[in-house]
């Protein structure tokens, strides 16, 4: 079909304000992400004296061998710049990169981390965050303090473990975002600021006063004073104890968990995705179903992620490990 110069000025307009309008949406640490990825992208390629809209499948498989060999780079950092540069390309290009084309440079990824293995060299980057799990998370919340700063913690903590929440999520809730449910059963939590989808989540009293979530975010409310429901639901505080209008950055949130971790001696190094992972370890341990899991960590029910955080309870099970019951 074809269009006049007026109707197709007038749709290319409504499709430039369509991609403004999609991008402020974006979450701030992912437009920077991307920022970062397309900036090593056009560095590759002045390297090689190609234009930054020349992805084919091998200036592609050239930027992962860039990102693997020559600057040691992490599998997900370098999955990640891949599919930075693609989004880049298409919304801020117009250029629409063949998927064969990502297909075979990820291929050429795989084929470089097996090889990594098979000769025995470290694991790059962080790896999984390990799983914060219920008798941890005790020993944690006794080990906040009950000043202002504690309080603080120890409702982030249990209702970042509640609602199985990445650090940005937390960093994202407003204070309109959590309330009460009418039916006195608990907090409803709507988590929209989130990597995939936004979700509601139900949180319930918690049986144990000490690690429940309901009680722990009231406690903070009422001590924080906080009340404008557009402002963040948790906040940066003064040395001296004063509560601040700004919130807390997902950076800051993570360290927040790291630091409760080491303050209660727990031997591991906890980070900001642990209470996430906790969250859906326990909830299999206790025999939640995998559908129930989904709903609160936002998850497909047939992530493999999801069930990569329950491989941790399952790998044990009669169900699931061969070796079980057959007479060893």
């Amino acid at each position: 079909m074809e269009f006049d110069h007026d109707l197709q000025a007038r749709l290319a307009a409504l499709d430039a304000a369509s991609d403004t309008h999609a991008q402020e949406q974006r979450p701030d640490n992912t437009t920077r992400s991307y920022a970062s990825d397309w900036k090593t992208w056009a560095a590759f390629c002045a390297q090689l004296r190609i234009p930054p809209t020349a992805a084919t499948p091998g200036t592609l498989r050239a930027f992962v061998d860039f990102l693997w060999n020559r600057e040691k780079r992490a599998y997900a950092t370098v999955d990640r710049k891949l599919a930075g540069v693609t989004v880049t390309l298409r919304q801020r290009y117009g250029v629409v990169v063949d998927p064969e084309a990502t297909k075979a440079a990820r291929e050429l990824l795989k084929d470089y981390r097996r090889q990594a293995a098979e000769r025995e060299e470290p694991v790059r980057g962080r790896g999984k965050a390990p799983a914060m799990r219920v008798d941890a998370l005790r020993r944690i919340v006794e080990k906040c303090s009950d000043d202002i700063f504690g309080v603080r913690d120890r409702a982030m903590l249990l209702l970042g473990f509640s609602i199985a929440s990445r650090r940005a999520e937390l960093a994202g809730l407003r204070l309109r975002n959590v309330v009460e449910d009418p039916d006195g059963n608990g907090l409803v939590v709507d988590v929209v600021v989130s990597k995939t989808d936004p979700r509601t989540v139900p949180v319930p009293y918690g049986a144990n006063p000490a690690t429940c979530p309901v009680r722990a975010w009231k406690a903070w409310v009422e001590l924080s004073g906080i009340s404008d429901p557009d402002r963040h639901a948790f906040r940066r505080i003064h040395h001296t104890g004063t509560v601040q209008p700004q919130g807390l950055t997902p950076q800051r949130v993570g360290d927040i968990i790291t630091a409760a971790g080491a303050r209660a001696r727990v031997p591991v190094l906890f980070t900001g995705h642990s209470v996430r992972s906790g969250m859906a370890t326990e909830a299999r341990r206790a025999g939640k179903d995998p559908k129930a899991i989904a709903q609160i960590t936002g998850h497909k029910p047939n992530s493999s992620v999801l069930h990569g955080y329950m491989q941790i309870v399952d790998r044990w099970g009669e169900d699931d490990n061969a070796l079980v019951g057959i007479g060893l």
